[in-house]
Formats: structure tokens, C-alpha cells, sequence
């Protein structure tokens, strides 16, 4: 490839701006937070301020009377108290059956039953119970006449403590079934 030099000398042609040097700069002594001689001289002009309000109304013979002077100034007052005397004349009526403890009860231990649901065939009634066995929860099948008609009904328990019949009331809410506790 041929190149053109009889261009090179034209004084027609612009030479590219020569970029001039960034100036240095020396980090400068104003960037400080704290000046010693600002601050010795603040903490004295404060410590003078404080002590001259401190001890002006001394130094000059003035003061404001205190409560203290005030009452010194009076006659005491006698203060009496009546509450200890009514107290000492009154008698205070309790009732000490609120705080004793239930009487325990002698009959046999309640049952608590939770019946999950009633279907007209038994084949249901037993698919129901087999899956509430499988989550734990012990079941039963009670058959009953209704208007001539047989109905089965799937029954969880028996409990003796109703802490349990309520933990069982939870488990079967979780599984969607709305059951209803027997008395």
C-alpha cells in the first residue's frame, strides 16, 4: 500500500490541541475536625459562663427564697392522719370460699366421644375408620334406627380427659372433617 507524504508538512492541516499537565495537588491542612486551640479556648469561655451563674447571686447578696425558707418562715402545721384510726375501728368483711379449691368429685371419670360422621351404607363407614386408624386416632362404628332406616356413625374416642378430646378435636380440623363432640 502507497502512503502520501506530500501532506505531511501542510500548514493547512491542525496538529491535535496538546493536553497540558493535571496540576498536582498537595492535600491541604483544612480537612482537620479538630483544633486544639478552638477547643481549649471554648472549654474556658464555658467553664466561666457556668461558674459566673453559679456564684453571681451569691457574690452580689441576692437570692431567691426556696420552698425550705418559706416553710421555716410559717408556723408548722400539724398533719394527722385518720386512716389508721379508722382502720383500727373497722372490721373488713372476706369471703374465704373464693379462694379454696374446687370440691373433687367422686363420681366415675366423664368420657368424651367425637363423632366424625354418619353414612347410610357401612362400606363408607368403615373406609372413614380405616383412614382415621391410619392417622392414630382410635374410632368406632355405632349403628342406629332413624325413621325406620339404618345410619352408621363413625365415633373417635372414648377420652377420659378432655385435653385429649380437644387434641383429637384439632387433628381431625386439619384433615377437614367438621365432627361434633358427645355427651
Amino acid at each position: 500500500m502507497t502512503k502520501d507524504f506530500a501532506e505531511r508538512n501542510n500548514p493547512r492541516k491542525r496538529k491535535p490541541a496538546a493536553r497540558k499537565p493535571a496540576k498536582r495537588r498537595t492535600p491541604t491542612k483544612s480537612k482537620l475536625t479538630f483544633h486544639a486551640p478552638s477547643f481549649s479556648s471554648g472549654a474556658l469561655v464555658g467553664a466561666v459562663v457556668v461558674l459566673v451563674a453559679a456564684y453571681a447571686p451569691e457574690m452580689i447578696g441576692t437570692s431567691t427564697p426556696t420552698p425550705n425558707n418559706a416553710v421555716a418562715t410559717k408556723e408548722t402545721a400539724t398533719i394527722s392522719f385518720e386512716f389508721p384510726h379508722i382502720l383500727k375501728n373497722n372490721e373488713v368483711a372476706a369471703n374465704p370460699d373464693t379462694y379454696s379449691a374446687p370440691p373433687v368429685s367422686t363420681d366415675k371419670a366423664k368420657v368424651y366421644r367425637i363423632q366424625v360422621a354418619s353414612f347410610r351404607k357401612e362400606d363408607d363407614a368403615n373406609m372413614l375408620r380405616a383412614k382415621l386408624l391410619l392417622t392414630d386416632l382410635p374410632s368406632t362404628i355405632e349403628a342406629s334406627e332413624i325413621s325406620g332406616e339404618t345410619w352408621y356413625r363413625v365415633v373417635v374416642g372414648p377420652f377420659t380427659k378432655e385435653v385429649d378430646a380437644d387434641r383429637a378435636m384439632t387433628r381431625l380440623r386439619q384433615q377437614n372433617f367438621s365432627a361434633i363432640r358427645l355427651n
